[in-house]
């Protein structure tokens, strides 16, 4: 009997045909239920199990339409022939273990994936990248979100494909911001709007590299772009950031016969180093980039937050010959989760990009477009950074004294004039005492903090590393980072590695 093989939970939050449902499909598959078998009218199986009939014909449906049952007029209801699939998997004989393939991915996809970065990162002080999300405006925004939501209704084509490549209103609103706060020189049609600064990066490399391409990338320098590279299988050179002369000196690190196609940079706030590039450099590297016919990818991340006079010019309002691309995002100065980033690109590449941000589908939605639009229309985001700013320079001074009065003998830290982020150096003695970057980041993350090892950021193998901590400070409070950097000490003190 079918209905001896069922058992309906009346308390399950799963209601009771989809039960039926569910429990007549593993009898089918399970071969319990073979080819042909017919199945009870679903009078007779509802009163037998206690249940409307409309649950069983429910069931019913629901698997005749999948495909497990068919109906005929005469002969009822019964186990269709497509099931004997079933049968044919249930009498093959496979060993899980010598007849697991291994997975196979592209090779693009290997490449893509070979440069390991955090994914389930530590909620704790001194994560790297992680801006201050707990006093955010969440009121507010929610407000904006509802009302963005409710435009809708009057602008039916936001619920379409329209303005793909980004809202008008966000567009302008981005760039009467950079274009005071950062120096940029554009168009609104030449602003893009995607997903993430890592959709951006992927964005340009698809998009000018072919395999084999020269691509430039400072050392020490940032693993999202190392990772679009790699996985493009670009020819990719270093930029030794630490040489004062090397911005100066392009020309003579490549080949008479070699053209460099892509140079990454993050002139107004070098990563990890803090480092702003001088005009002297901006101007050898703009020079170098023209005179290869080289676009520049400059990653402008988190420049917004400047502590001692307002933030540096970038380099594309520089630009004379249409070769920067400028990245920018609100990952930094907003918060992660908003998933949203953009490109102000020169103006022959704004068609073609466009093209390739349809096809690749790197975008947020609509409302939380146009409720950023009015985040920054109505002034809320220029009042929020320089809140942060002031709470940001509150912390890295926090960090830095902490660190000096407490770690001296082992970390020397270098004081960043902006960001959210602070290089912090091994001393000799440290390094006597056994410890390395990579050994001390690891002791740290048992113990619950997070940060990353400045030896992780250089990738060439050209150089030996620089030996350092690269601590995060904008998430935490000042009470939270002197416990962390007090645990450090600890650590440093009583341990050998």
């Amino acid at each position: 009997m079918i209905a001896e093989q069922i058992t309906l939970d009346r308390a399950s939050d799963e209601g009771l045909s989809r039960q039926l449902f569910m429990q007549l499909r593993g009898l089918i598959e399970d071969s319990k239920l073979a080819t042909g078998v017919p199945l009870p009218p679903s009078r007779k199986l509802a009163s037998t199990l206690g249940v409307g009939r409309n649950t069983v014909i429910s069931a019913y449906e629901q698997l005749t339409l999948e495909g497990y049952l068919e109906t005929d007029g005469r002969r009822g209801t019964r186990v269709s022939k497509a099931t004997t699939g079933f049968v044919r998997w249930k009498d093959r004989k496979v060993d899980p273990v010598q007849n697991k393939a291994p997975l196979r991915l592209s090779i693009h996809g290997r490449r893509l994936i070979a440069n390991e970065r955090p994914v389930n990162r530590l909620p704790s002080c001194f994560q790297t990248g992680l801006p201050e999300v707990r006093t955010f405006p969440h009121d507010l925004w929610a407000r904006l979100l509802r009302r963005a939501a409710r435009q809708l209704l009057s602008r039916p084509e936001l619920g379409g494909y329209d303005d793909y490549v980004g809202l008008p209103e966000l567009k302008r609103a981005i760039l009467d911001h950079v274009a005071i706060s950062r120096g940029v020189v554009a168009d609104p049609e030449q602003v893009i709007i995607l997903s993430s600064a890592q959709a951006s990066m992927d964005l340009v490399t698809r998009m000018l590299l072919e395999p084999r391409d020269m691509a430039m990338h400072e050392e020490p320098g940032y693993g999202g772009v190392l990772a679009c590279l790699k996985a493009f299988d670009a020819d990719i050179r270093p930029i030794p950031v630490l040489d004062p002369q090397t911005y100066q000196r392009l020309h003579e690190s490549i080949g008479e016969q070699e053209t460099p196609r892509l140079i990454y940079a993050t002139p107004s706030h070098q990563f990890p180093t803090g480092r702003v590039m001088p005009l002297e450099d901006r101007l050898s590297l703009l020079e170098f980039a023209a005179s290869h016919g080289a676009f520049v990818l400059e990653d402008d991340y988190d420049s917004e937050f400047h502590f001692s006079g307002a933030p540096i010019s970038c380099l594309q309002g520089l630009d004379r010959n249409g070769l920067v691309i400028y990245m920018g995002t609100f990952a930094k100065s907003f918060m992660p989760s908003l998933r949203v980033a953009y490109l102000i690109l020169p103006p022959a590449l704004v068609e073609p990009f466009g093209f390739g941000l349809r096809n690749t589908g790197a975008v947020p939605s609509h409302t939380t477009q146009l409720a950023l639009a009015s985040f920054l229309e109505e002034g809320h985001f220029k009042a929020y950074l320089r809140e942060m700013t002031r709470v940001y320079r509150e912390r890295r001074d926090a960090l830095y004294d902490a660190l000096l009065e407490t770690c001296g003998p082992f970390l020397k830290p270098v004081y960043p004039e902006g960001g959210i982020q602070m290089p912090a150096l091994l001393t000799d003695a440290c390094l006597k005492a056994g410890w390395t970057d990579s050994l001390l980041a690891d002791r740290l993350t048992r113990e619950g903090m997070e940060c990353s090892a400045l030896s992780s950021l250089y990738w060439s193998g050209a150089w030996k590393p620089q030996q350092g901590l690269f601590l995060g400070y904008a998430a935490s409070d000042v009470d939270e980072i002197k416990k962390g950097v007090e645990r450090i000490a600890r650590i440093l003190s009583d341990e050998t590695p």
